[in-house]
């Protein structure tokens, strides 16, 4: 019945299985399908297209408090048993790799993730038209280890003559609570 009403097409068809490969025919139809099957099941607390559009507004604006703010609410809702807890390395990354995956699904700024430089790699980078946003993080560390971190590995210098203006964070994550823990924006 979707098939039929237009909203999927086919893209594939295999003749050995018999099976169809179906597929949304534009962004509009495919933005609007899925905000209908994910308001329908997921029955999000907050409004995330609110969200992401304040994400959006606060990355054009250059206000690195209200990222905070944002992420350290966001972060907060997330179950305990989702987070990883093997071993030191996965649960930074898990941290690392979440706020990655939120700045890529905004979808709407250049985003970098251990970003190869001269010196090592960068936690995150966002690039706007007027800023960026380098981001080191620290799982039980401190926001000054991860601010230390860009300095003595020169994270910035890539953007020494970038006329945008640079915001180095240094933000600091707790296991326990799963949430920001300390955050400092130089």
């Amino acid at each position: 019945m979707i098939y039929q009403s237009g909203y999927l097409t086919i893209r594939e068809y295999d003749p050995n299985f018999g099976t169809f490969l179906l597929d949304f025919p534009n962004k509009e139809v495919k933005k609007g399908f899925v905000s209908l099957v994910a308001a329908d099941n997921l029955k999000p607390e907050q409004d995330m297209d609110n969200w992401i559009r304040t994400l959006v507004q606060t990355l054009r604006k250059g206000e690195p408090d209200t990222i905070r703010d944002l992420f350290t609410s966001f972060l907060a809702s997330i179950p305990y048993t989702a987070r990883r807890k093997e071993d030191q390395k996965e649960r930074e990354s898990y941290f690392n790799y979440t706020f990655y995956l939120i700045f890529r699904m905004v979808s709407v700024y250049a985003t970098y993730i251990e970003k190869e430089q001269s010196q090592g790699r960068s936690d995150c980078i966002v690039e706007t038209p007027l800023y960026v946003y380098i981001f080191e993080f620290k799982l039980d560390g401190t926001a000054d280890e991860a601010l230390k971190q860009i300095e003595d590995k020169g994270y910035a210098r890539p953007y020494a003559a970038d006329k945008r203006k640079l915001f180095k964070i240094g933000a600091s994550f707790s296991s326990q609570t799963g949430t920001i823990d300390d955050w400092k924006t130089i």
